[in-house]
């Protein structure tokens, strides 16, 4: 048998190898076609499911009342004593924004002032349903609570011209989802008199619920 020239051998392997780079183009491009799409399509998703997704975890809105104060204003001047003693019955306004209902256990209040707790008390436990809103009242107490006379003096003269500031903070625990997820809510108050007060919007300080 007449073995091929070298000419017609390398016209051949060149023939080859145009074919291979051709075929690897080729699949270059389909490989390039395919991740393109893919991303195309995962940004179209994320587009779509991202809104949904925050639109079902709105975190719910929160507003508190102070209806009524008892003992603060027996309010002790210099040299009287540096402790007081007071009660306030407060409405907590909870609007579920969730499909969902929402449920929570007991939770824990404490109201200060000038950064000194000057009652504490219990939140009952209670559901709101979904897209509704539920009021809660529950009473802040304390007996004797200590404060710097400065603090006594500060706050005897706020009474005295109607500008009580008040810090409000509850902590309430889920318990639809069985997790115990804290949540913290924070009510600044205005006390202009012993008289309810008007409803309050609360800022919801954990996070952590956006997502939860």
């Amino acid at each position: 048998m007449e073995p091929y020239p070298p000419s017609l051998l390398h016209e051949e392997d060149a023939d080859n190898k145009e074919k291979l780079r051709g075929t690897h183009r080729r699949k270059c491009k389909r490989d390039t076609i395919l991740l393109v799409r893919l991303s195309n399509l995962s940004f179209i998703l994320f587009c779509m499911v991202l809104p949904m997704y925050l639109f079902c975890n709105m975190p719910p809105e929160f507003s508190i009342q102070l209806e009524q104060v008892k003992g603060f204003d027996d309010t002790p001047a210099s040299g009287a004593g540096m402790s007081i003693s007071s009660a306030f019955s407060l409405t907590l306004h909870d609007n579920n924004r969730l499909f969902t209902r929402r449920c929570y256990h007991n939770g824990e209040a404490l109201v200060s002032y000038g950064g000194f707790t000057i009652a504490t008390g219990r939140v009952p436990g209670f559901c709101v349903p979904g897209k509704g809103d539920r009021e809660v009242q529950f009473l802040a107490s304390a007996d004797g609570v200590g404060l710097p006379e400065h603090v006594l003096d500060r706050m005897a003269l706020e009474r005295r011209i109607g500008a009580t500031q008040l810090d409000v903070e509850v902590k309430l625990f889920r318990r639809d989802d069985g997790s115990d997820r804290p949540m913290w809510i924070w009510c600044g108050l205005r006390m202009d008199s012993a008289q309810p007060s008007n409803v309050i919007s609360c800022t919801v300080l954990g996070l952590q619920h956006w997502f939860s």
